[in-house]
């Protein structure tokens, strides 16, 4: 199958003639993991990730020369990183957008500069394009990968039918394991009523408070060690679907609060509630919308996490690994191939600090 696919497109010889008179569509590829995630590298299977507890109560009143010993240990616990190799491959023919010859430069000998892209105008779109594709394949898979991820109609899952489920399945992903661990109920879990409407136009309709009363019942949700750790360094942000943003900011626009809220950090505005950072996650507006679709409603399309970097890493072996493209020409097939190959994985560490608002 052709990676350019020219079934919807014409142009006369008049038309754009080069690739700087191309419109590229934007796609929402969630950005840098560093922004959210720490990374750790040089994970491998089964490497082990140790948690140090606390001593406990030390400290009693002496009444004499002789004192019982302190029965207080400190408590290891584990979790081990399990990452999975990840890769794919796209062929890219000559042959393919032989029509788009007027578009990019045009090959002066058949064999091999007609065949051999790798140098081409053409090739560099794509290539940009899979490097675009794999950015917004790290934020799916860290946030939307399920082991057991299956289809609506035939598994009684929450992916779209039609969408195969084998970009999904791979290794389970942060909200997997978030829900596991924070579950409805839990004095760490904040509900989205508006999750539980029966259709996608109700599923639309929030409270006009609700953004605010989200963030500040997930605020007021906080750990004692949450807070703990924040005095001591430790950086909270809040990640959250656009929708309730959106809702948050116009509640605070009607009451004209908005400006009070705002800061500005390295020449750039940023939200935030109660100093904490407030970063819109529209990646995950795009996969739960394109992906998470019964046909009658969104699966849970309203979300927060409150959290630490540190306590939602990624691991993989390499950080070059996360955006390295191999590209080359094939003699023996007159193609043109791209490969990528990685290892990832992604661990939620301490539920205590995290709230969750589905």
């Amino acid at each position: 199958m052709a990676i350019l696919d020219l079934s919807q497109f014409t142009m006369n010889e008049d038309e754009a003639r080069e690739v700087s008179k191309l419109i590229f569509e934007a796609a929402i590829t969630g950005g840098d993991l560093a922004e959210y995630h720490e990374i750790e590298t040089g994970i491998h299977h089964k490497t082990q990730i140790p948690f140090i507890g606390s001593l406990g109560l030390v400290g009693a009143k002496v009444a004499g020369c002789d004192r019982n010993e302190n029965p207080a240990q400190i408590q290891l616990t584990e979790k081990f990183w399990d990452p999975e190799l990840i890769g794919d491959r796209l062929k890219h023919c000559a042959t393919d957008v032989n029509a788009l010859l007027k578009l990019f430069k045009k090959a002066q000998r058949i064999n091999p500069e007609f065949y051999d892209r790798i140098d081409a105008e053409e090739f560099a779109v794509i290539v940009a394009k899979v490097a675009e594709a794999m950015t917004a394949m790290l934020n799916r898979l860290v946030w939307f990968s399920d082991k057991a991820a299956g289809n609506v109609t035939a598994d009684g899952g929450v992916i779209k039918d039609g969408v195969d489920v084998k970009y999904f399945n791979i290794f389970d992903g942060l909200f997997k394991q978030i829900f596991a661990e924070i579950p409805e109920g839990a004095a760490n879990h904040v509900s989205i009523a508006a999750n539980d409407e029966l259709n996608y136009a109700d599923q639309q309709v929030l409270p006009a408070d609700a953004g605010l009363k989200t963030l500040r019942k997930m605020y007021n949700a906080m750990d004692a060690r949450f807070f703990d750790a924040w005095q001591k360094g430790a950086q909270p942000q809040f990640l959250i679907t656009r929708q309730l943003f959106q809702n948050y900011q116009d509640h605070l626009e009607d009451k004209s609060l908005a400006f009070t809220l705002a800061e500005v950090k390295d020449g750039v505005t940023v939200m935030s509630y109660r100093g904490i950072p407030i970063k819109v996650r529209h990646d995950w507006d795009a996969n739960i919308r394109s992906y998470q679709d019964n046909g009658t409603k969104f699966n849970l399309p309203h979300r927060a996490v409150l959290t630490v970097k540190e306590n939602i890493p990624v691991g993989t072996v390499s950080k070059e690994d996360l955006e390295k493209i191999e590209s080359w020409y094939e003699k023996k097939d007159k193609a043109n191939y791209i490969d990528f190959d990685l290892k990832l994985d992604t661990k939620h560490l301490l539920p205590y600090l995290t709230v969750a608002a589905y």
